[in-house]
């Protein structure tokens, strides 16, 4: 995090993500546990990006895999 000027800026390291890249349009992509989003990718037409999870989405994978339960993929289009 990043203060200036009294605002708070998040930056996160992101890394190539392959076959991302959406011919429809720029996609937010986001794995739901119960009703918690974690922001998975974004997408643009030329190139597609992975965040990293977090600690706490490490931890609800793992609780969810324990149960046999699978995150779900939402995908928002943009315009």
């Amino acid at each position: 995090m990043v203060e200036f000027e009294g605002s708070q800026h998040y930056y996160v390291l992101t890394s190539p993500g392959s076959g991302f890249a959406s011919s429809q349009g720029p996609k937010l992509i986001f794995n739901r546990y119960g009703n918690q989003y974690f922001l998975s990718r974004v997408s643009t037409a030329s190139v597609g990006r992975d965040l990293p999870p977090s600690r706490t989405e490490r931890e609800l994978k793992k609780t969810a895999a324990a149960t046999g339960h699978a995150p779900r993929e939402i995908v928002l289009a943009m315009r």
